[in-house]
């Protein structure tokens, strides 16, 4: 019991002021104070990928760094059985499953003092499938596909696959080529884009999948290489039409004249429609090609044996980086 009596002044007024401010501070101030954190602000789970696919390895770990955990123990659970030798781990390693079956994953952490943390996360595989398709420029003849090229119109089209019956264009998508987002932002239904590569290497594109509740269901990036456009050279026989074998960088005919027709691979498909340049030259030298398609030249030989450089030039007047040139060396 305080003596008030004999208790100096400057003491008893400390004893005064700290039995105010313990009366009138709030309790929750009082916790705010002793570091007490909240379970749901305490522990988390990270996912990585943050967006797993099915049959796919997960790394699941666990944040609770916000609160000290030394001597705490922990247990992992996957639709309520515990995981397998995942004890005390921070970190556990779980298959994703398969497409359209979902797991609930749960890491409870029980600390010293008896206190219970607890950390969820609900995982559904998705899995995406980008195609990609490019309006360039190739041979009715060839048979392989029109592949991207630096200038040229590239479309991305997502597919996402969630193992229930649902259409592309119920979700919401998000779109980026490079780091820009295109189209401002989300937009409903729009599981495709089309763009005009640069001229780089190669570009990267990622989609955001989205469900009608604001939430990402799954997310896809995949870099596609650019190609260069490039440039062969046909004899076209006036019987048997266009050889569907180039002609090479050297090339031997016999007879009186050849007529040889250039072929873009890889350009823009609409370059030809926009009234493009197109030049030839015949050892260096710039000539006037009186043919009405000026893909192709007819040349008459002069003299009994003897070689010349051919040269092709195309390139687009409104784009001046869109374009291809190529030499052949012909000998007769």
């Amino acid at each position: 019991m305080l003596c008030l009596n004999y208790m100096p002044k400057a003491l008893f007024y400390f004893v005064l002021l700290f039995l105010l401010i313990s009366f009138a501070v709030p309790k929750e101030t009082m916790a705010q104070f002793s570091g007490v954190t909240s379970p749901e602000q305490a522990s988390s789970i990270t996912l990585s990928p943050r967006y797993p696919e099915p049959n796919e390895t997960i790394t699941i770990s666990i944040n609770d760094y916000s609160v000290n955990t030394s001597g705490a123990t922990i247990q992992w659970f996957n639709n309520g059985a515990e995981i397998p030798n995942s004890k005390n781990k921070r970190v556990v390693e779980v298959p994703s499953g398969k497409l359209g079956a979902s797991m609930d994953i749960l890491a409870v952490t029980t600390l010293p003092n008896g206190s219970v943390l607890q950390a969820k996360n609900t995982i559904a595989p998705v899995r995406i499938d980008m195609l990609v398709e490019a309006d360039t420029r190739v041979p009715s003849f060839y048979k392989g596909r029109s592949i991207p090229a630096s200038g040229g119109t590239v479309h991305v089209t997502a597919l996402p696959f969630t193992g229930k019956s649902r259409s592309a264009s119920s979700y919401s998508y998000t779109w980026r080529v490079g780091n820009e987002v295109q189209a401002g932002g989300s937009r409903f239904g729009k599981n495709s884009i089309s763009f005009t590569a640069g001229f780089q290497k190669q570009i990267q594109v990622s989609v955001d999948v989205i469900d009608t509740d604001g939430t990402i269901v799954a997310s896809e990036t995949i870099i596609i290489p650019l190609a260069e456009p490039e440039l062969y050279y046909y004899e076209v026989n006036p019987l048997r039409g266009m050889s569907e074998i180039s002609m090479g960088e050297n090339f031997v005919f016999i007879g009186e004249e050849i007529r040889v027709r250039a072929e873009p691979y890889y350009i823009d498909t609409a370059l030809f429609s926009q009234n493009p340049h197109q030049q030839w030259k015949l050892d260096g030298q710039t000539i006037i090609n009186p043919t009405v398609d000026q893909q192709e030249l007819t040349l008459r030989r002069s003299g009994d044996t003897g070689s010349f450089t051919l040269e092709y030039h195309v390139r687009n007047l409104a784009q001046l980086l869109q374009g291809v040139k190529k030499s052949i060396t012909i000998n007769f």
